[in-house]
């Protein structure tokens, strides 16, 4: 047991969120007493209290959502960015719980570890990894090795519908009426009726998934609520940061850009779209430089008859130079059992194609379809597709 620690100044030191500054012990409250419970790691970003449950004339501060403490001068408020589409857990619990070893870690997403805890728990499961369980801990999913679990034990933890399919948007170009522009072909959306379709999601409580969630989904791994979906938007074009960007900053909601690599200038990303991966857009692959036409059958795309190393070349060159690292979408739509190859030895874990329909467990992770949004069609024309 510790004692109470003689006062200190910690106002400084409280925000409702917070960064431990140097590793600080864990501790639970007894009888007036701090008993040590485990060790937060430096780096490890916590939810604390209302200021007003904390007693600031003691160096702990009370943890959010756990009976917990932690010593406030370890602890700096946290900055938060500005403009930034905030990545929370979308994922909904299995019936299922965990019933941890008298001691576990906690890790991130990346297994960097978080904090070790020496008390048995039991947290309702989000995730099912190969190794690890996914579980909410302070609002934020973290990882818990399985072989510092007991069991598990079944619990009703969700009675919300689940999604079995999910729609993913393929967007490509956007233009505005107001500034005298017109549509150039079908690929162009009126900014307007980009908008009305993000209101719709917002209105209707759809959540708009990142790739990582997306392959989640098809592995098996989580579930997801019946209002997911996913917003792809093609060819990296200035049309993005102008009009469609600031939208989805308005309605809170993020989108994967397929950017095509020999289309930068110098191999370098544009200030534009490091500003919008910054702040919560993700960026992969459309191929470096095979979105040209030339080739016979399908739509022409250059896939279709390049040789196989230089396919392999050109597409973990794309990466080196985009980001991402692992998710595709092939130049023109074109598929062809070479192409398919080359996205297996590029280390490639899902490619979408331009056919027509809804993802879902099972498929193919390298030949996924797409629901396209055309210029001409109108709101209602979105909910059919949305919704059908």
């Amino acid at each position: 047991m510790q004692k109470q620690k003689s006062a200190i100044d910690v106002t400084s030191h409280y925000a409702q969120m917070v960064r431990v500054d140097k590793e600080t012990p864990l501790y639970e409250k007894k009888d007036g007493e701090y008993k040590e419970t485990g060790r937060i790691f430096k780096g490890t970003v916590l939810h604390l209290d209302q200021r007003d449950a904390q007693n600031m004339k003691e160096n702990y501060f009370r943890l959010q959502t756990d009976d917990c403490y932690i010593l406030a001068d370890h602890v700096v408020p946290e900055q938060t960015k500005k403009n930034s589409v905030k990545k929370s857990n979308v994922y909904l619990p299995f019936n299922e719980n965990i019933v941890t070893k008298d001691s576990y870690a906690i890790e991130d997403e990346a297994g960097n570890k978080l904090a070790e805890v020496t008390h048995k728990a039991s947290y309702p499961i989000y995730v099912k990894d190969e190794d690890r369980y996914g579980v909410l801990i302070q609002d934020k999913l973290v990882y818990i090795p399985k072989s510092a679990v007991a069991g598990t034990q079944r619990s009703d933890n969700n009675k919300e519908p689940t999604a079995k399919q999910i729609p993913v948007f393929m967007y490509h170009y956007f233009y505005s009426k107001e500034n005298g522009e017109v549509s150039k072909n079908g690929n162009w959306l009126e900014v307007k009726d980009f908008e009305a379709q993000l209101k719709y999601l917002k209105d209707h409580d759809y959540v708009t998934l990142r790739m990582q969630d997306v392959e989640n989904f098809m592995d098996g791994k989580v579930q997801l609520p019946k209002n997911s979906v996913s917003i792809t938007i093609d060819d990296g074009t200035a049309s993005i940061y102008k009009y469609a960007y600031p939208l989805l900053k308005k309605y809170g909601d993020t989108a994967t850009f397929f950017l095509i690599g020999d289309h930068l200038k110098n191999d370098t990303l544009p200030k534009s779209f490091q500003e919008m991966q910054k702040n919560g857009m993700e960026l992969q692959s459309h191929s470096y430089g095979m979105h040209t036409g030339g080739c016979e059958g399908g739509h022409g795309g250059a896939l279709r008859c390049v040789g196989h190393d230089e396919g392999v070349a050109d597409t973990k060159k794309s990466f080196s130079i985009i980001g991402g690292g692992n998710v595709y979408c092939y130049p023109y739509g074109d598929v062809t059992e070479s192409a398919l190859q080359i996205m297996k030895d590029a280390g490639v874990h899902m490619a979408f194609t331009t056919n027509y329909g809804k993802i879902e467990p099972g498929m193919d992770k390298l030949q996924l379809p797409r629901v396209r949004i055309f210029g001409d069609a109108g709101i209602q024309q979105f909910i059919y597709s949305l919704e059908s």
